[in-house]
This record gives structure tokens, C-alpha cells and sequence, in this order.
């Protein structure tokens, strides 16, 4: 059911690899928009997530048959389905089929996904065979995001009853666990050197947090509750937005340097970098994509659904 000033959905928005799009789930759909000039370029079929492979040439979401979760790929260029396989069931509410899954990432070389089922669990499969899939033995429950870390050998899951934890892609063994509370959004640098993570609590521990991901101790920490997470591709800053909040900050922890993107109408679901670092993205249900120039400034707003 269409939400009247509601134009998007989900979680979730892909850029493709060169930046020159982005995809969003809007209602049962994808919606594809050119960054260039923020017009909608088409729309495709979809579900709640979406990720983009480093290739640039698959679109990865997902999608209800019944009880039955599926992962789907399309042709990034067409946008018609190539693949689909099940992955498990959808969480039953009121009796009736919940969502599909939380979370969608390809790994670096485009040759893994992971996915974060409704279901508790977190799940590895082969895209060139999907029948090769590893589930994750995790402490946790409620596993909320997974981030890869730049050279694909390592995953970082984050739960919201139970710590980060780094597992080794080609096992699922455990390798390394973050000392800190459970948290509900993770982040791996570009260049493989920092874990970023942060808490959805709503108390006063709740914080963002900076780590050394080959030592895997605590760099530095921002009281800031950052409910999304983006490194920018230089590495150096984090974009996050807090839950509730309409602004979307970015932090260079390495001088302790905040700045607030302001003009945002609603709360955004997502925030992402351009590829080149020049732009921030978010995205929300009402104000659907915004972008702003990474040294701030006032957002320019993405076409809207009609």
C-alpha cells in the first residue's frame, strides 16, 4: 500500500561503481536515478535491499515468494532478472510474511554476496553458483549489517544482541571480536586499516566508534549514535545520520573535525559516498535522494515518484 508523500522504502541504495547511478527500493521496485542531474532513469523490479556489484554489471536485491525469501539478480543495463535463488523463509508477523532480508553486500571482486536474512541468519553464496552457500554460526540473533573487508578475505557482522564479530570469508570460522556493547551498524575503510561501528542505543553509551582492524582495538569514539555508516573513499571521514535525526554529519576523527549537512525534511534511512568523495548522498522516504557537496553546503533533491 502506497503511503501518501511517502517515495521510498527500505534501508538500502546501491551506487553503480562509476557513480553515475543510484539505486533505491521504492516500493516493491528499484528506482534507478542519474547522480548527473538527479533524474529517474527507469524503474525496475525489487524488494528491500539492493547492492550493486564492484563489476558494474549485476544488481543484487531481493524478493517474497510466499513465505520463501529470494535473492534475485538483474542485468545492471537492463535491469531484467538474469538469476534467482531461495534463501530461507521470511519472519511470519500477525500471520502474515514479514520482510526479506536487512542487509545485501557483494564482496570486492563481485564474486560473493552476504546476506542478512529476517530470520537470524547471516548467509554466504557463490554468484557464479548459488548453490555454494555458507550460514554463519554467530553468537547473536538479531544480526543487523555485514561489511567485507576491501580485500575480501574477511566480513565484519554487526547484532544488536551480541558484539561485532570478523569472520573468515572461506571458513565462517570466528577470527577477531570487537570489545564493546552490541552494535547495529558496521563499516570497513577502503583501505582496510579501520572498522567503524555504532550502537543503536538510545542512552548514554550510545556512540560511533573508530577501530584498528588488524589489532582490533578501540582508535577513538564520537557520543554521537550513528545509525547509518559510509567511509568516504579517501578513507579519512565517516558519514553517518543518527536515528531520528534529518541532518547527516561527517567526521574526521583523525583531527576531531564534525560537520553537519543540513536540509534534509526526514530522517535519512541511508547515506552513502560518491565514488570521487565529492558528494554525500541520503536517502529517506519522503525526501528520496538527497546530495550534497562533501564540503557542505544546501542538498540538491533527486527527482520524485509521481
Amino acid at each position: 500500500m502506497e503511503v501518501p508523500g511517502v517515495h521510498v522504502d527500505g534501508d538500502s541504495a546501491a551506487l553503480s561503481p562509476d557513480g553515475s547511478q543510484i539505486a533505491v527500493p521504492c516500493d516493491g521496485r528499484l528506482c534507478v536515478w542519474d547522480t548527473a542531474d538527479g533524474a529517474l532513469a527507469d524503474t525496475w523490479d525489487g524488494g528491500s535491499v539492493v547492492a550493486w556489484s564492484p563489476r558494474g554489471d549485476v544488481v543484487a536485491t531481493d524478493g517474497l515468494d510466499g513465505e520463501t525469501v529470494r535473492v534475485v539478480l538483474l542485468d545492471a543495463a537492463t535491469g531484467q532478472e538474469s538469476a534467482s535463488f531461495e534463501t530461507g523463509k521470511s519472519v511470519i508477523i500477525d500471520d502474515d510474511p514479514g520482510g526479506g532480508l536487512l542487509d545485501l553486500k557483494f564482496s570486492p571482486d563481485g564474486e560473493t554476496l552476504a546476506g542478512v536474512g529476517g530470520d537470524g541468519v547471516v548467509r554466504l553464496w557463490s554468484v557464479s553458483d548459488p548453490s555454494d552457500e555458507m550460514e554463519l554460526d554467530l553468537e547473536g540473533e538479531q544480526p543487523q549489517a555485514v561489511a567485507f573487508s576491501p580485500d575480501g578475505t574477511s566480513i565484519a557482522v554487526a547484532s544488536s544482541d551480541a558484539p561485532v564479530t570478523i569472520r573468515d570469508v572461506e571458513s565462517g570460522d570466528e577470527i577477531g571480536v570487537l570489545d564493546a556493547a552490541p552494535q547495529g551498524a558496521v563499516a570497513w575503510s577502503p583501505d582496510g586499516a579501520w572498522i567503524a561501528a555504532a550502537s543503536h542505543a538510545l542512552d548514554g553509551d550510545a556512540a560511533t566508534t573508530i577501530w584498528d582492524s588488524t589489532a582490533l582495538t578501540l582508535v577513538t569514539t564520537l557520543h554521537r549514535a550513528g545509525d547509518v555508516l559510509a567511509f568516504s573513499p579517501s578513507r579519512d571521514a565517516l558519514a553517518l545520520s543518527e536515528k531520528n535525526e534529518r541532518d547527516v554529519l561527517t567526521w574526521s576523527w583523525h583531527d576531531d573535525d564534525l560537520q553537519t549537512l543540513s536540509g534534509a525534511t526526514d530522517a535519512p534511512r541511508t547515506v552513502l559516498w560518491s565514488p570521487d568523495g565529492s558528494r554525500v548522498y541520503a536517502v529517506s522516504p519522503r525526501d528520496t535522494v538527497l546530495a550534497w557537496d562533501a564540503d557542505g553546503g544546501s542538498p540538491t533533491s533527486f527527482e520524485k515518484l509521481a
